[in-house]
């Protein structure tokens, strides 16, 4: 895979060797941060009347703003996709 995109971005393999794992750890650590709260947040919002498409906002903007008040630097795709790990983490819950 790391090939793939490698080969799409034009990165050699030494640069992705080097910077593949910093990137991941990145990622890791800020969604072991986040993701908690975002369970939290997907939690409260899940009975509420909305539309999927205005729960998944307001929890991506609830998720922004927990992060800043936590002092955690996330992108806006990072907090996406926390919200949407912690949608499908609650759903196999309630299975």
């Amino acid at each position: 895979m790391k090939s793939l995109v490698a080969k799409i971005l034009g990165i050699t393999a030494s640069v992705w060797n080097f910077y593949g794992p910093l990137l991941r750890q990145i990622v890791a650590s800020g969604t072991c941060a986040l993701l908690p709260l975002a369970l939290e947040i997907v939690r409260s919002l899940a009975s509420s009347g909305r539309t999927g498409a205005e729960k998944r906002e307001e929890a991506v903007e609830a998720l922004k703003a927990a992060a800043i008040d936590q002092g955690v630097s996330a992108t806006e795709s990072l907090i996406r996709w926390t919200v949407e790990s912690a949608v499908q983490r609650m759903r196999l819950e309630d299975r």
